[in-house]
């Protein structure tokens, strides 16, 4: 039966490609559809389905116009956040798996200074980057430079999960992770047992990102119930601990 299906998604996959391709806004509906018949197949069918679907998002994104496109139909399916200097954007879905761990893709496409339109995939980057869902995109100041907050958040197997905050800058011509810029480490990582709230957030008129923070209990690889709200403020010197 799950063959029959690979073969009639198969055939679905060709006649797309004979639809209007001139239609405006063609690649927000081709991908849309392409997720949609993704998450509403079978488990096994989209396992077959995955590698396809991530080729021919990416095949997308290498064309420049996508930047500019909304993907209004895509956004339903996949997360889009966008800078409000327009010159930043991610994208992230899950994967469909039968593993505990929560898989994700993630990628950011960004205007670089001469105009170009880039991309990466997050998942790539080579300090190694935790899988996580983006939740969150934000525009901040340091020194009147352009800096890139991002908010994820993830789980993997057992009865945690956690948030994570990463800060990007767009310099020479390509995405670079900054370093340092959480009292002196270059990312926050926040965990937590799944039925308590991290609450990970960023007052951008304050300057303040705040969370709650849970002791870990190493014999029994849980976190403790008593809470402590974390907030960091936003400096030249990047996000100091409010004591």
């Amino acid at each position: 039966m799950h063959k029959v299906l690979y073969i009639a998604y198969l055939l679905l996959i060709c006649n797309s490609y004979t639809f209007s391709q001139v239609e405006e806004n063609y690649s927000d509906e081709l991908l849309s559809s392409s997720f949609k018949l993704y998450h509403e197949a079978d488990m096994y069918l989209a396992n077959y389905m995955y590698s396809f679907i991530k080729k021919r998002f990416i095949d997308h994104l290498k064309d420049t116009t996508s930047f500019s496109n909304p993907y209004d139909s895509l956004s339903k399916h996949v997360s889009i956040g966008r800078s409000s200097d327009g010159l930043m954007k991610t994208y992230s879905w899950s994967e469909r798996d039968f593993g505990c761990c929560h898989g994700t893709e993630t990628y950011a496409q960004f205007k670089t200074s001469s105009g170009s339109i880039k991309f990466i995939d997050l998942d790539e980057q080579p300090e190694g980057y935790e899988e996580v869902f983006i939740t969150g995109l934000q525009l901040i100041k340091i020194k009147k430079k352009s800096y890139y907050l991002i908010f994820g958040n993830g789980t993997c197997c057992g009865g945690t999960h956690y948030s994570t905050a990463r800060v990007y800058e767009i310099k020479e011509d390509t995405l670079h992770k900054s370093d340092s810029l959480f009292n002196t480490k270059s990312e926050l990582y926040i965990g937590a047992n799944r039925s308590q709230t991290i609450a990970l957030t960023y007052d951008s008129e304050k300057k303040i990102l705040s969370y709650n923070s849970y002791a870990y209990l190493d014999d029994t690889g849980f976190y403790a119930n008593m809470k402590t709200v974390i907030q960091l403020k936003l400096t030249d010197n990047g996000f100091q601990k409010i004591e």
